[in-house]
């Protein structure tokens, strides 16, 4: 009997650090939407850091495409450096060569030249973390042959475990009226 109930607590730990880090990831996501599409914001920032997913393999081996870099907005850049920037209407992110009095020349460590020079300006920030291999993730989780058959374990193994507890609540709940 004492052992079950450590099993309870055990459980019920586990599901509520599950829903506390759920709820931090719906918060974090309902904000960036805001900042995206109510504020019309180009990135999101989230205390100071923003999220880009590299869309080619400029950057590679040091960055594939389908990797997700987290850049902190404004921090102080040197040489060698990986930086993010705007060119256009698109976020580059790439490696600085040089920086002269009014320019910064950068260029992708798999390319054969170096970029046009950008100003100050238009950099958004210096690359903090490299998130790896995401893209296969997304190619796994947004497949419904992986997401159908991952929905229907959850909910079978929801049911054992309330059937479970059920029929240990019945067989408590007899004992005590012998």
């Amino acid at each position: 009997m004492e052992h079950n109930k450590i099993l309870k607590i055990i459980r019920d730990v586990i599901i509520n650090l599950i829903i506390f880090i759920l709820v931090i990831i719906a918060i974090i996501t309902i904000w960036a939407s805001i900042q995206l599409n109510v504020k019309n914001e180009e990135y999101i920032n989230i205390f100071g850091y923003s999220v880009f997913n590299t869309e080619t393999e400029s950057m590679s081996p040091t960055i594939k495409k389908g990797d997700i870099v987290i850049v902190k907005i404004g921090e102080s850049i040197q040489v060698n450096d990986i930086i993010t920037y705007k060119k256009e209407n698109t976020f580059i992110t790439h490696r600085i060569l040089e920086i002269e009095e009014k320019s910064i020349i950068t260029k992708g460590d798999n390319n054969n030249t170096s970029d046009e020079e950008i100003t100050q300006d238009v950099v958004i920030g210096k690359v903090v973390y490299v998130v790896k291999n995401v893209e296969i993730w997304k190619k796994v989780f947004t497949d419904a042959d992986v997401i159908v058959p991952i929905i229907i374990s959850v909910i079978l193994i929801i049911i054992l475990i309330s059937y479970k507890e059920n029929k240990m609540n019945s067989k408590q709940t007899g004992e005590k009226n012998d």
